[in-house]
């Protein structure tokens, strides 16, 4: 009895087996919808356009496909139907030659690497052909202008280097003229750190196309980025006060030997300007750093007896400067006496 139920299960195993195998085997049709892309091989000096783009953009296109084969080959199939199918000019259905040319996209799909030999057939894609446009990348030298804010910058700017490598389609460097430049543009927010007045380098500004090519999708430049001097232009503000004081600066040793008088009209300069740069102007106009009028006197001009001396402004903002029609102050100095001792 036992011997028997082992050939049962023998038997039935081996024809469960044989009906999987003839399943995988039978042939069976299916459809699928690959997304069809056109780009050249990385190094390849083609480019390939879709003259009609796409309905998923420039280069691609969503393709019907009818295919019949096995279970296991229709599997494989979807697989790779999931990512979309890349033809570069020079593969087997896609003409390499400059020029407009229609590929029949049922023979491309057919001798496409990645599904020659894989045991399905290709009964009809839809849709049957695709217009293209191939075209030969060729190198040039181009001259880089620069474009900088003529009301932020003054002087003649320079860039590094002068040349660069333009690489673009043939057609599209027909379009080029001898007076065609690549601009190294920059913009004004980079000339904020900088020192206005000074000439100084600007680093990694961005290098654009040539006006006539602009709207390229295959011209590049090398190098991208380019160096470049120039003098930002001196942001300068002025602001007027009417009236600022001043302080007497004598060394601590002197104070009790000497006494100064300043008439009341001299104590304090009128009509005040402070120029200088936007945010030198706001430290004073914000009282951050006080103004202030200073008048030395050193122990020699004390000893002289000077009777008038120019006042200086002091610890002003960094490159802020004051004008005043008229700094003198008059001074009137005399030793005091040492007290006399009592009787």
């Amino acid at each position: 009895m036992l011997h028997r139920t082992r050939n049962i299960l023998g038997v039935s195993l081996i024809a469960a087996l044989i009906w999987v195998f003839a399943e995988a085997e039978s042939l069976r049709p299916a459809e699928a919808q690959p997304e069809c892309y056109f780009a050249p091989q990385p190094g390849s000096d083609r480019t390939i356009d879709i003259i009609e783009a796409g309905e998923n953009g420039a280069n691609r296109v969503r393709a019907r496909v009818d295919l019949v084969g096995s279970t296991l080959a229709i599997d494989a199939a979807e697989r790779i139907f999931r990512k979309p199918l890349t033809f570069s000019p020079g593969m087997d259905g896609v003409p390499k030659e400059p020029g407009e040319h229609t590929i029949n996209l049922l023979e491309a799909i057919r001798q496409h690497p990645e599904l020659r030999n894989r045991g399905v057939t290709i009964k009809r894609v839809e849709p049957s052909s695709v217009k293209v446009f191939i075209d030969q990348l060729i190198s040039m030298s181009v001259q880089v202008s620069v474009s900088v804010p003529t009301d932020l910058t003054e002087g003649v700017s320079e860039v590094k280097p002068a040349v660069v490598t333009l690489t673009l389609p043939r057609s599209e460097a027909a379009l080029l003229t001898p007076q065609s430049t690549a601009i190294a543009r920059v913009e004004p927010a980079s000339l904020a750190s900088l020192t206005p007045g000074r000439r100084q380098s600007l680093a990694g500004v961005a290098v654009q196309l040539p006006a006539e090519i602009a709207d390229s999708n295959h011209a590049r430049l090398d190098p991208v980025r380019v160096e470049v001097l120039l003098t930002p232009r001196s942001q300068s503000r002025s602001i007027r006060i009417a009236s600022v004081p001043i302080h007497l600066r004598v060394a601590p040793g002197e104070f009790g030997k000497w006494d100064i008088e300043i008439p009341e009209q001299d104590r304090f300069l009128t009509d005040v300007t402070i120029t200088g740069p936007g945010p030198a102007i706001k430290q004073i106009e914000d009282r951050v750093t006080p103004l202030i009028a200073t008048l030395p006197l050193s122990f020699e001009e004390l000893e002289t007896g000077i009777s008038s001396k120019e006042a200086v402004f002091a610890d002003l903002p960094a490159g802020a400067r004051a004008e005043v029609a008229n700094r003198t102050v008059r001074l009137r100095i005399t030793r005091r006496q040492p007290p006399q001792p009592e009787q």
